[in-house]
């Protein structure tokens, strides 16, 4: 209920599950051109921001819904804007519960995961490949890496080296807005004999799922979890150690597969700690090399960040990760 900080707006007015009213910090150390109050809007539903902005009720929508993207990109009342995000989507697997602490059953699932296919189906252009637990934005992001190019045979070779040649059963948590994302991959695993189980749920509900110890995810047959994490500007280190690294482990972390390797935490810590540019950077090369092998993750893919004003709003942008700013916007 109350504020405190240095930024360019304070705190006016909060008001649960409704808005959030900011007003000009008249002791901001920094210039601020922009407006004199911003107010916050949230919903859950990616229908209602886009008509919102089509009828004026707002001035920006951030993240644009992909499904919305072309038609707020050809209607001139509002300007749609694109850049390279640093959001990474995966599924995480819990590699504790057979058959996923199997390297080549989680090596399986990725050659079986139709990434092409997935991004028009599910992101309409507005996102690329992942290759890497990395976004491109990321210091030291491999553009080289192509560990799982699409190839339902080699998944099946690997399934059956596994011990699993008919495949296995597994369940998924997801999101609402994932669950599209999900039935995609419960058809594409179908193929090497995958049986995905969808299980959707509410937010808060996905929460307590996905941060679960073990144990819990363990009794409650949560083997695998769909989300996505993004450090933003903030660099490598906050992509990969929340994910990967072994202490991060949920519930600490967002580690939520419970994956471990001592060498990747050693190349983590020195990279963590290095002043040398060239040697860091190599440090999350090999990073990068260690955790694509290992496969704790099934790499979906980047998305791009989205967001759309009004066609007479000026001076808004966005930072990699999704942050908009505002301090220099413009409104008639």
């Amino acid at each position: 209920r109350k504020a405190d900080g240095t930024g360019p707006y304070m705190l006016q007015e909060y008001k649960t599950g409704e808005y959030v009213l900011e007003k000009k910090n008249p002791h901001y150390w920094g210039e601020n051109g922009g407006p004199e109050q911003i107010k916050w809007t949230w919903s859950s539903e990616p229908s209602v921001m886009n008509m919102a902005l089509l009828s004026g009720q707002v001035d920006v929508i951030n993240p644009v819904p992909p499904q919305f993207g072309m038609q707020l990109k050809n209607n001139p009342q509002v300007k749609l804007e694109q850049g390279e995000g640093a959001s990474v989507f995966w599924v995480a697997l819990n590699v504790e519960q057979k058959p996923l602490n199997d390297v080549r059953v989680r090596q399986a699932l990725n050659l079986a995961t139709d990434k092409d296919a997935l991004l028009k189906a599910v992101m309409f252009g507005y996102a690329s490949a992942a290759n890497s637990p990395l976004a491109p934005v990321n210091e030291g992001y491999d553009k080289s890496l192509n560990e799982y190019a699409y190839s339902i045979d080699k998944a099946k070779v690997l399934l059956k080296d596994a011990g699993y040649p008919q495949g296995f059963d597994i369940n998924i948590a997801v999101q609402g807005p994932d669950a599209r994302t999900a039935q995609i991959l419960q058809a594409m695993w179908g193929k090497v004999g995958v049986k995905l189980n969808i299980q959707q749920m509410e937010s808060g509900v996905w929460s307590k799922a996905a941060f679960a110890p073990a144990a819990e995810k363990l009794a409650n047959r949560t083997d695998s979890v769909l989300a996505s994490w993004s450090s933003g500007l903030n660099g490598s280190d906050l992509q990969l150690r929340p994910l990967y690294y072994s202490q991060s482990a949920a519930p600490v972390g967002a580690n939520l597969g419970f994956y471990k390797n001592p060498t990747l935490d050693d190349l983590l810590d020195k990279a963590a700690t290095s002043m040398d540019d060239k040697a860091r950077i190599a440090d999350y090369v090999q990073a990068q090399k260690v955790i694509m092998q290992d496969a704790p993750h099934v790499m979906l893919y980047f998305q791009d960040d989205l967001y759309a004003t009004r066609a007479d709003i000026k001076g808004v942008r966005m930072e990699p990760g999704g942050e908009i700013i505002v301090i220099n916007a413009q409104k008639p």
